[in-house]
């Protein structure tokens, strides 16, 4: 019999009908899996960062350790660039980047400093030398020489660390806590360092008395 033939009797129209139903299920389930498999992948968006040399990424709520060097740099050469001219746009630069649990806090020192400076007409000058990452603590830091120069003219230079903790919220980074000091940073290792001089320190004032 042929082809033809046999698909016009019962049987044949029966197994093409039982046929077309399998090959239905199996493109059903094939969209569903492309279409979770979509749904559930993170979105991710190729950046080339200005302050860093090299391409980063980031997602909805989460961005390659070079993303946070790079933005850790800027509020680093935003805040340690300074003058009495400039000191009010790099607050309106910086405000819609902070984490609402810190914004009136930091949005009161920088005030409060843009005050001195205006006053006394300082500039601030910074040179960042070495930017880190710690993945353990989410905390970025960046070092440099600070140059405050006064109104005489005369220039005063400071080794000077900027330590941020940055998130990311909705592909934008929002800086979550900023700490500064004229030290070395304080890196979880940094910080074991000193615990163990300080404890060396009490076992031999008390080994001494």
């Amino acid at each position: 019999m042929e082809l033809k033939d046999y698909l016009k009797s019962y049987e044949g129209a029966r197994r093409e009908n039982f046929l077309s139903r399998v090959a239905l299920i199996i493109c059903l389930v094939i969209i569903l899996i492309l279409l979770v498999a979509v749904l559930s992948k993170r979105t991710l968006v190729t950046i080339t960062p200005y302050t860093l040399v090299q391409d980063s990424w980031i997602s909805n709520s989460d961005g390659a350790d070079s993303y946070r060097e790079a933005w850790a740099l800027f509020f680093a050469q935003e805040l340690g660039n300074i003058t009495p001219d400039t000191i009010d746009f790099v607050s309106k630069r910086i405000g819609p980047l902070l984490s609402p649990a810190i914004y009136h806090d930091f949005m009161a020192i920088i005030n409060s400093q843009a005050e001195h400076i205006k006053e006394d007409r300082i500039t601030l000058r910074f040179e960042a030398r070495s930017v880190l990452y710690e993945p353990e603590t989410n905390k970025t830091f960046v070092t440099g020489n600070l140059y405050t120069r006064s109104v005489s003219g005369k220039e005063l230079r400071d080794f000077r660390t900027y330590e941020f903790e940055i998130g990311i919220s909705n592909f934008a980074p929002v800086l979550l806590s900023m700490n500064t000091y004229n030290d070395v940073p304080k890196t979880m290792k940094q910080l074991q360092l000193e615990e163990s001089r300080r404890k060396s320190r009490e076992e031999r004032a008390g080994a001494s008395n």
